[in-house]
Protein backbone atom coordinates (compact mmCIF):
# COMPACT_ATOMS: atom_id res chain seq x y z
CA UNK A 1 0.00 0.00 0.00
CA UNK A 2 1.15 3.17 -0.83
CA UNK A 3 -0.17 6.01 1.60
CA UNK A 4 -0.13 10.21 0.91
CA UNK A 5 -1.00 12.06 3.87
CA UNK A 6 -2.27 15.38 2.92
CA UNK A 7 -2.42 18.07 5.40
CA UNK A 8 -3.33 22.01 5.80
CA UNK A 9 -2.91 23.09 9.20
CA UNK A 10 0.28 22.67 11.66
CA UNK A 11 -1.64 21.13 14.31
CA UNK A 12 -2.50 18.83 11.41
CA UNK A 13 0.88 18.06 10.06
CA UNK A 14 1.72 17.77 13.46
CA UNK A 15 -0.44 14.61 13.32
CA UNK A 16 0.04 13.23 10.06
CA UNK A 17 3.71 13.30 11.10
CA UNK A 18 3.03 10.87 13.81
CA UNK A 19 0.71 8.58 11.82
CA UNK A 20 4.04 8.44 8.97
CA UNK A 21 6.42 7.83 11.92
CA UNK A 22 3.85 4.43 12.41
CA UNK A 23 3.25 3.61 9.66
CA UNK A 24 6.73 3.38 7.83
CA UNK A 25 7.13 0.68 10.81
CA UNK A 26 5.11 -1.44 8.68
CA UNK A 27 6.64 -3.74 5.65
CA UNK A 28 3.09 -3.96 3.98
CA UNK A 29 3.21 -0.21 3.60
CA UNK A 30 5.25 -0.16 0.51
CA UNK A 31 5.53 4.31 0.69
CA UNK A 32 4.15 6.82 2.82
CA UNK A 33 4.57 10.60 2.76
CA UNK A 34 3.18 13.76 3.50
CA UNK A 35 2.60 16.64 1.46
CA UNK A 36 1.41 19.70 3.75
CA UNK A 37 -0.82 22.51 2.31
CA UNK A 38 -1.58 22.90 -1.21
CA UNK A 39 -4.30 20.68 -0.87
CA UNK A 40 -6.03 20.85 -4.61
CA UNK A 41 -2.11 20.28 -6.20
CA UNK A 42 -1.29 17.47 -3.82
CA UNK A 43 -4.64 15.84 -4.50
CA UNK A 44 -4.55 15.89 -8.15
CA UNK A 45 -0.75 14.58 -8.21
CA UNK A 46 -1.07 11.92 -6.00
CA UNK A 47 -4.91 10.38 -6.62
CA UNK A 48 -3.92 8.06 -9.38
CA UNK A 49 -0.61 7.21 -8.57
CA UNK A 50 -1.11 6.31 -4.16
CA UNK A 51 -3.38 3.35 -3.19
CA UNK A 52 -4.46 5.37 -0.29
CA UNK A 53 -4.93 9.22 0.32
CA UNK A 54 -4.71 10.29 4.19
CA UNK A 55 -6.04 13.91 4.55
CA UNK A 56 -6.07 15.55 7.90
CA UNK A 57 -8.98 18.45 7.20
CA UNK A 58 -11.94 19.25 7.00
CA UNK A 59 -14.35 16.96 4.93
CA UNK A 60 -15.70 19.33 2.65
CA UNK A 61 -12.42 20.84 1.33
CA UNK A 62 -11.74 17.17 0.86
CA UNK A 63 -14.80 16.16 -1.02
CA UNK A 64 -14.77 19.15 -3.15
CA UNK A 65 -11.70 18.64 -4.38
CA UNK A 66 -12.01 14.73 -4.99
CA UNK A 67 -15.24 15.02 -7.13
CA UNK A 68 -13.63 16.06 -10.65
CA UNK A 69 -11.29 13.09 -9.82
CA UNK A 70 -13.55 10.21 -9.56
CA UNK A 71 -13.91 7.17 -12.22
CA UNK A 72 -14.88 4.46 -10.36
CA UNK A 73 -15.01 1.68 -7.24
CA UNK A 74 -12.55 -0.29 -9.18
CA UNK A 75 -9.62 2.29 -9.38
CA UNK A 76 -10.49 4.88 -7.07
CA UNK A 77 -8.16 5.27 -4.44
CA UNK A 78 -8.68 4.33 -0.76
CA UNK A 79 -9.57 8.44 0.84
CA UNK A 80 -9.71 8.68 4.83
CA UNK A 81 -10.20 12.31 6.57
CA UNK A 82 -9.11 12.98 9.83
CA UNK A 83 -10.03 16.07 12.00
CA UNK A 84 -6.33 17.95 13.31
CA UNK A 85 -7.41 17.04 16.71
CA UNK A 86 -7.34 13.48 15.67
CA UNK A 87 -10.74 13.04 17.17
CA UNK A 88 -12.52 10.57 14.11
CA UNK A 89 -11.14 8.87 11.13
CA UNK A 90 -13.30 9.02 8.57
CA UNK A 91 -13.60 6.20 5.78
CA UNK A 92 -15.23 8.28 2.97
CA UNK A 93 -14.13 6.52 -0.62
CA UNK A 94 -13.23 3.17 -1.66
CA UNK A 95 -14.47 1.57 1.90
CA UNK A 96 -13.66 -2.10 0.48
CA UNK A 97 -12.11 -2.55 -2.82
CA UNK A 98 -10.10 0.34 -1.79
CA UNK A 99 -9.59 -0.74 1.23
CA UNK A 100 -10.49 2.38 3.31
CA UNK A 101 -12.04 0.89 6.16
CA UNK A 102 -9.69 -1.67 6.83
CA UNK A 103 -7.01 0.97 6.92
CA UNK A 104 -9.62 3.42 8.86
CA UNK A 105 -9.64 1.12 11.61
CA UNK A 106 -6.01 0.49 11.50
CA UNK A 107 -4.95 4.40 12.01
CA UNK A 108 -7.99 4.50 14.58
CA UNK A 109 -5.91 2.17 16.40
CA UNK A 110 -2.42 4.42 16.47
CA UNK A 111 -3.58 7.54 17.03
CA UNK A 112 -6.45 6.48 19.85
CA UNK A 113 -9.29 8.19 18.05
CA UNK A 114 -13.05 6.67 16.92
CA UNK A 115 -13.46 5.30 13.23
CA UNK A 116 -16.16 6.22 11.04
CA UNK A 117 -16.91 3.39 8.68
CA UNK A 118 -21.13 3.47 6.75
CA UNK A 119 -21.02 0.73 4.49
CA UNK A 120 -24.16 -1.04 5.20
CA UNK A 121 -22.78 -4.98 4.96
CA UNK A 122 -19.84 -3.18 7.55
CA UNK A 123 -22.41 -1.95 10.64
CA UNK A 124 -24.71 -5.17 9.44
CA UNK A 125 -21.60 -7.06 10.63
CA UNK A 126 -21.58 -9.01 7.10
CA UNK A 127 -18.50 -9.57 4.97
CA UNK A 128 -19.17 -7.75 1.64
CA UNK A 129 -18.19 -9.68 -1.48
CA UNK A 130 -15.63 -7.07 -2.50
CA UNK A 131 -14.10 -6.96 1.26
CA UNK A 132 -13.20 -10.25 0.57
CA UNK A 133 -11.92 -9.50 -2.48
CA UNK A 134 -9.94 -7.05 -1.38
CA UNK A 135 -8.53 -9.39 1.29
CA UNK A 136 -7.50 -12.19 -1.18
CA UNK A 137 -6.66 -10.11 -4.00
CA UNK A 138 -9.15 -11.21 -6.41
CA UNK A 139 -10.59 -9.06 -9.32
CA UNK A 140 -14.23 -8.56 -9.70
CA UNK A 141 -16.45 -8.99 -12.74
CA UNK A 142 -18.51 -7.33 -13.16
CA UNK A 143 -18.76 -4.45 -10.43
CA UNK A 144 -22.16 -3.64 -11.40
CA UNK A 145 -22.92 -7.08 -9.42
CA UNK A 146 -21.51 -5.97 -6.47
CA UNK A 147 -25.14 -4.07 -4.97
CA UNK A 148 -27.23 -7.23 -5.96
CA UNK A 149 -24.62 -9.87 -4.16
CA UNK A 150 -24.10 -7.49 -0.96
CA UNK A 151 -27.62 -6.57 -0.67
CA UNK A 152 -28.20 -9.87 -0.20
CA UNK A 153 -25.69 -10.54 2.42
CA UNK A 154 -27.73 -8.00 4.51
CA UNK A 155 -31.28 -9.01 3.97
CA UNK A 156 -29.63 -12.63 5.04
CA UNK A 157 -29.96 -14.03 1.35
CA UNK A 158 -28.84 -16.95 0.19
CA UNK A 159 -25.36 -16.07 -1.42
CA UNK A 160 -23.75 -19.18 -2.79
CA UNK A 161 -20.02 -19.38 -3.98
CA UNK A 162 -18.83 -22.29 -6.16
CA UNK A 163 -15.20 -22.22 -6.20
CA UNK A 164 -12.02 -23.93 -7.69
CA UNK A 165 -10.80 -26.75 -5.66
CA UNK A 166 -7.37 -24.33 -6.12
CA UNK A 167 -9.08 -22.03 -3.74
CA UNK A 168 -10.55 -24.18 -0.67
CA UNK A 169 -8.49 -22.36 1.70
CA UNK A 170 -11.43 -19.58 1.64
CA UNK A 171 -13.39 -21.61 3.92
CA UNK A 172 -11.15 -22.17 6.34
CA UNK A 173 -11.94 -18.29 6.90
CA UNK A 174 -15.03 -17.83 9.54
CA UNK A 175 -16.32 -14.70 8.29
CA UNK A 176 -16.35 -16.72 4.55
CA UNK A 177 -18.34 -19.71 6.31
CA UNK A 178 -20.56 -17.14 8.37
CA UNK A 179 -21.87 -15.14 5.51
CA UNK A 180 -21.92 -17.45 2.19
CA UNK A 181 -23.24 -21.20 1.42
CA UNK A 182 -20.49 -23.38 -0.57
CA UNK A 183 -21.86 -24.45 -4.05
CA UNK A 184 -22.05 -27.95 -5.17
CA UNK A 185 -20.30 -26.83 -8.58
CA UNK A 186 -16.73 -26.83 -8.73
CA UNK A 187 -16.12 -23.95 -11.99
CA UNK A 188 -12.71 -22.80 -13.24
CA UNK A 189 -13.99 -19.31 -11.80
CA UNK A 190 -14.91 -18.69 -8.38
CA UNK A 191 -18.63 -18.07 -9.02
CA UNK A 192 -20.43 -15.78 -6.65
CA UNK A 193 -24.76 -15.76 -6.85
CA UNK A 194 -27.66 -14.22 -5.32
CA UNK A 195 -30.92 -15.43 -7.62
CA UNK A 196 -29.75 -14.54 -10.87
CA UNK A 197 -27.14 -12.16 -10.07
CA UNK A 198 -23.34 -13.81 -10.63
CA UNK A 199 -20.17 -12.19 -10.59
CA UNK A 200 -16.80 -13.82 -10.67
CA UNK A 201 -14.31 -13.53 -8.60
CA UNK A 202 -10.81 -13.49 -10.96
CA UNK A 203 -7.44 -14.37 -8.84
CA UNK A 204 -4.64 -12.17 -9.19
CA UNK A 205 -1.16 -13.84 -9.36
CA UNK A 206 0.44 -13.58 -5.45
CA UNK A 207 4.10 -13.99 -5.97
CA UNK A 208 6.94 -14.72 -3.37
CA UNK A 209 10.14 -13.66 -4.19
CA UNK A 210 13.14 -14.74 -2.32
CA UNK A 211 17.20 -13.92 -1.39
CA UNK A 212 18.72 -15.68 1.13
CA UNK A 213 22.65 -16.35 1.67
CA UNK A 214 24.22 -19.61 0.82
CA UNK A 215 22.86 -23.01 2.14
CA UNK A 216 19.79 -21.74 3.97
CA UNK A 217 17.63 -24.38 4.71
CA UNK A 218 14.10 -25.15 4.00
CA UNK A 219 12.88 -24.45 7.17
CA UNK A 220 14.39 -21.61 7.79
CA UNK A 221 12.89 -20.40 4.59
CA UNK A 222 9.12 -21.50 4.70
CA UNK A 223 9.64 -20.22 8.08
CA UNK A 224 10.53 -16.80 6.38
CA UNK A 225 7.51 -17.04 3.93
CA UNK A 226 5.49 -17.78 6.74
CA UNK A 227 6.09 -14.48 8.75
CA UNK A 228 5.34 -13.06 5.51
CA UNK A 229 2.30 -14.29 4.52
CA UNK A 230 0.64 -13.75 8.49
CA UNK A 231 2.08 -9.96 8.30
CA UNK A 232 -0.61 -9.81 5.16
CA UNK A 233 -3.05 -11.82 6.57
CA UNK A 234 -3.17 -15.14 3.93
CA UNK A 235 -2.60 -18.13 4.07
CA UNK A 236 0.09 -19.91 1.88
CA UNK A 237 -2.36 -21.68 -0.46
CA UNK A 238 -2.68 -18.71 -1.31
CA UNK A 239 0.74 -18.29 -3.21
CA UNK A 240 0.76 -18.76 -6.76
CA UNK A 241 5.18 -19.01 -7.16
CA UNK A 242 8.08 -18.21 -5.43
CA UNK A 243 10.31 -16.34 -7.52
CA UNK A 244 14.52 -15.67 -7.49
CA UNK A 245 17.32 -14.44 -9.15
CA UNK A 246 19.43 -17.32 -11.41
CA UNK A 247 22.66 -16.72 -8.68
CA UNK A 248 20.06 -18.77 -6.45
CA UNK A 249 18.93 -20.88 -9.07
CA UNK A 250 20.80 -23.79 -7.36
CA UNK A 251 20.14 -22.92 -3.65
CA UNK A 252 18.44 -26.54 -2.11
CA UNK A 253 16.44 -24.54 0.64
CA UNK A 254 14.70 -22.60 -2.15
CA UNK A 255 14.03 -25.38 -4.55
CA UNK A 256 12.94 -27.32 -1.59
CA UNK A 257 10.57 -24.64 -0.14
CA UNK A 258 8.80 -24.41 -3.32
CA UNK A 259 8.35 -28.22 -3.67
CA UNK A 260 7.07 -28.27 -0.05
CA UNK A 261 4.65 -25.43 -0.56
CA UNK A 262 3.43 -27.09 -3.38
CA UNK A 263 4.09 -24.27 -5.87
CA UNK A 264 6.24 -23.75 -8.70
CA UNK A 265 9.51 -22.13 -8.56
CA UNK A 266 10.76 -19.05 -11.35
CA UNK A 267 13.80 -18.08 -11.78
CA UNK A 268 14.62 -14.57 -13.02
CA UNK A 269 17.94 -13.82 -15.00
CA UNK A 270 20.41 -11.45 -13.45
CA UNK A 271 19.76 -9.61 -16.54
CA UNK A 272 16.83 -8.90 -16.87
CA UNK A 273 16.87 -7.66 -12.61
CA UNK A 274 20.08 -5.69 -13.47
CA UNK A 275 17.63 -3.70 -16.28
CA UNK A 276 14.54 -3.74 -14.47
CA UNK A 277 13.76 -0.04 -12.91
CA UNK A 278 10.55 0.22 -10.60
CA UNK A 279 10.63 3.22 -7.99
CA UNK A 280 9.33 1.40 -4.79
CA UNK A 281 12.82 -0.73 -4.87
CA UNK A 282 14.58 -0.80 -1.78
CA UNK A 283 18.64 -1.59 -2.74
CA UNK A 284 20.70 -2.90 -0.45
CA UNK A 285 24.31 -2.17 -0.91
CA UNK A 286 25.69 -5.27 -0.27
CA UNK A 287 24.02 -7.01 -2.79
CA UNK A 288 24.75 -4.30 -5.25
CA UNK A 289 28.68 -5.40 -3.96
CA UNK A 290 28.58 -8.86 -4.88
CA UNK A 291 26.19 -9.40 -6.97
CA UNK A 292 25.96 -5.94 -8.96
CA UNK A 293 22.31 -5.62 -8.60
CA UNK A 294 20.56 -3.61 -5.72
CA UNK A 295 18.58 -6.78 -4.68
CA UNK A 296 17.04 -9.77 -5.49
CA UNK A 297 13.60 -10.55 -4.01
CA UNK A 298 11.62 -7.61 -4.65
CA UNK A 299 12.56 -7.20 -8.39
CA UNK A 300 12.08 -11.27 -8.76
CA UNK A 301 8.80 -11.25 -7.36
CA UNK A 302 7.40 -8.25 -9.21
CA UNK A 303 9.13 -9.37 -12.55
CA UNK A 304 7.70 -12.46 -12.30
CA UNK A 305 3.84 -11.34 -10.87
CA UNK A 306 4.44 -9.23 -14.42
CA UNK A 307 3.52 -5.91 -16.14
CA UNK A 308 2.42 -3.04 -13.67
CA UNK A 309 2.12 -5.84 -10.75
CA UNK A 310 2.30 -4.56 -7.45
CA UNK A 311 4.36 -5.45 -3.97
CA UNK A 312 2.02 -5.53 -1.19
CA UNK A 313 5.33 -6.54 1.20
CA UNK A 314 8.57 -5.11 0.73
CA UNK A 315 12.26 -6.84 1.63
CA UNK A 316 11.98 -8.08 5.11
CA UNK A 317 14.66 -10.28 6.46
CA UNK A 318 14.51 -13.45 8.59
CA UNK A 319 17.61 -15.08 9.79
CA UNK A 320 19.19 -14.97 6.01
CA UNK A 321 16.51 -15.15 3.99
CA UNK A 322 14.79 -11.59 2.37
CA UNK A 323 11.15 -12.09 1.65
CA UNK A 324 9.17 -9.74 -0.50
CA UNK A 325 5.76 -10.51 -1.87
CA UNK A 326 3.69 -8.91 -5.29
CA UNK A 327 0.45 -8.78 -7.36
CA UNK A 328 -0.10 -8.92 -10.02
CA UNK A 329 -2.63 -6.50 -11.78
CA UNK A 330 -5.03 -9.31 -13.69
Amino acid sequence: MKIAIITVTENGKKLGESILNELIKDNTIIRAEIFHKNVKTSLNERFESYNSIIAVMATGIVIRTICPLLKNKGTDPAVLVIDEKGKHVISLLSGHLGGANELTIKISNIINSEPVITTATDINNKYGIDCLANKYYFNINPLSNIKHINSGLINNENVTIDNNSSYDFLWNDKKVRNNYHRGSNESKAITVSKGPFTLNLIPREVVVGIGSRKNIGSKTIIKAIENAMMALNLPLERINCIATGDMKKNENGIIEAAEQIHVPLKIISEMDIKKYENPDLNDSEFVMENFGIGGVCEPSSLIAAGENSTLILRKTPYNGVTIAVSVSKN
